[in-house]
């Protein structure tokens, strides 16, 4: 019954695979941004959410750090201000396409694909890129230098055993409080 009541275990895979599903979406979407930038600046000057100077730098921007923030987050490298990149990036997207309905009668709407992409980012910024990361490659190096450096520590602390005088060898120990005779 493990399989079905899994509640302990390593998170890891499941980790990677939000990073791989969420930094192929990012990073699929910013390529073909990316193929033609011009539409896109004109697309997002046609939202009228910015002022026109600052939709031409979002357009031209947007592509590039969703290609970039996309890689990053699969290989799982600086996960947490990744995701938060990332997160920014979907907050962004939310406010933009609240109002825009799917093609389809009975799809999903767009907007909830975007929570879900957020609740995912949000996972890893709180919770890790995983195992399977360059974050833990990283974090196991300076783990191991870390547990070496204590290490030589610890030993510069241990003190030299105490040797006794030598006069003290040969001495006859007797009770000097008078109460064991």
């Amino acid at each position: 019954m493990s399989i079905v009541f899994k509640a302990r275990g390593s998170s890891s895979f499941g980790l990677l695979l939000i990073r791989l599903a969420v930094g192929i979406m990012f990073l699929v979407a910013g390529a073909h941004k990316a193929v033609d930038v011009e539409s896109f600046i004109t697309y997002v000057k046609s939202l009228n959410v910015l002022p026109q100077n600052m939709a031409f730098i979002f357009g031209f921007i947007l592509p590039f750090a969703e290609i970039f923030f996309g890689a990053l987050y699969i290989i799982g490298i600086f996960t947490p201000l990744t995701s938060l990149a990332l997160s920014i990036m979907i907050v962004s997207f939310l406010t933009t396409s609240a109002g825009i309905q799917s093609a389809e009668t009975y799809s999903i709407p767009v907007f909830a694909y975007h929570l879900v992409m957020l609740a995912c980012t949000l996972t890893t910024m709180f919770g890790g890129a995983g195992v399977i990361s360059f974050d833990a490659f990283f974090d196991r190096k300076k783990a191991k230098k870390e547990t070496k450096k204590d290490s030589e520590q610890e030993i510069e602390k241990i003190p030299e055993p105490a040797n006794p005088p030598p006069d003290i060898k040969d001495a006859n120990f007797t009770d000097v409080s008078g109460s064991g005779q």
